[in-house]
């Protein structure tokens, strides 16, 4: 332990001094009991822990899309893991770069989904700008496949992109299956990380992380296909080719359910069992399940968990939930609908 305090103990430090920074329930009730997104925005100025990412959006604007709000919230994120990341030990650098290369897949998409539907090329954003292993620039005023390949060129998302590459010319790879593929590459490399640098507790923790988002984000794909393409049968390859508790039997057993209600039945005999008793038996139940359980571990090792790398990982998970929940509720009060709080409280808790 002594060790850990002494390698990790600045980290610790930073890690607490910027999750003071959070906003707390009341922030987040007064913020929804407001009628113009401005007056939110307005009120974001004066919390420090937002105040970065704010102070690029006018309070004057009239029109703050959700694309400019998060573009401009992502920010912060981007902002708290340069301030993070030169506190992290060199060696664990590479884990701790993980919204980094979330970053990169975002970007990678959003030019596919961009090249498929023949809209416009976006600026390029500061976001993570010298940390990126692709060209953002290029990703994203590229014209066709080849040249979004060449924008992803260094970056681990590469060779599965040229391995996608259609065979006629000037053609696009189907979108899911690149998502699936650009998905798995992404926790291959996180699971590679983990398995050559790690030991002992810090590769336990990592795994658990890790793997649970696994399991859960494929149980929700699971569920979404059984609810909106129940005759969709070739969906086994979009599945991340790996799991955590949920075995590669087991999952073959639920992909050939034959509806949302068997697949439930038979988790009954998993370790997730207990989890699910009480949740609609949807694929949005097992997302709100998913967001909950990811909080409430990150939650768990910040506050009662060793300083090692997994302080910073676990920092930077929950600020991305924070960031979603106040995204959540920005929209909710621009578009004058009924906010659901109970998530930001327990993220304000």
């Amino acid at each position: 332990m002594i060790t850990s305090y002494m390698k990790y103990g600045a980290l610790s430090a930073k890690v607490r001094a910027m999750y003071g920074k959070r906003l707390r329930s009341a922030d987040f009730e007064h913020m929804a009991s407001l009628t113009d997104p401005r007056d939110v925005l307005e009120y974001l100025r004066a919390q420090p822990g937002w105040t970065a990412a704010v102070a690029a959006l006018s309070a004057d604007r009239g029109y703050v899309g959700r694309a400019e709000l998060e573009e401009a919230l992502r920010r912060q994120v981007s902002h708290d893991y340069a301030a993070l990341v030169h506190f992290v030990p060199k060696a664990d650098k590479a884990i701790v770069s993980f919204p980094v290369r979330l970053a990169e897949l975002s970007e990678i998409m959003t030019a596919l989904r961009r090249l498929k539907s023949g809209g416009d090329a976006a600026p390029a954003a500061p976001e993570y700008e010298s940390a990126l292993k692709i060209d953002r620039a290029a990703m994203r005023t590229c014209t066709n496949y080849t040249a979004l390949v060449n924008a992803a060129k260094g970056s681990i998302y590469y060779t599965p992109l040229t391995s996608l590459r259609p065979d006629q010319s000037g053609g696009l790879p189907d979108y899911p299956m690149a998502e699936a593929i650009l998905q798995s590459a992404y926790f291959s490399h996180l699971y590679k990380t983990v398995h050559q640098n790690y030991a002992g507790e810090t590769k336990r923790v990592l795994l658990r992380a890790f793997g649970e988002q696994v399991d859960l984000l494929n149980l929700i794909h699971l569920l979404r296909i059984k609810t909106y393409f129940p005759d969709e049968v070739a969906f086994r390859s979009t599945l991340f080719p790996f799991s955590y508790k949920l075995t590669d039997d087991k999952m073959k057993t639920l992909s050939a359910a034959a509806g949302v209600e068997e697949v439930f039945a038979l988790l009954s005999d998993t370790p997730y069992a207990k989890a699910f008793e009480n949740l609609s038996h949807t694929a949005a139940g097992v997302e709100e399940y998913y967001r909950r359980a990811l909080y409430r571990f990150n939650k768990g090792q910040l506050a009662a968990g060793e300083p090692s790398v997994y302080t910073a990982v676990a920092y930077l998970n929950l600020k991305e939930l924070e960031l979603q929940a106040l995204v959540h509720l920005v929209e909710c009060v621009k578009y004058g609908v009924r906010y659901d709080g109970i998530f930001a409280h327990l993220t304000g808790g």
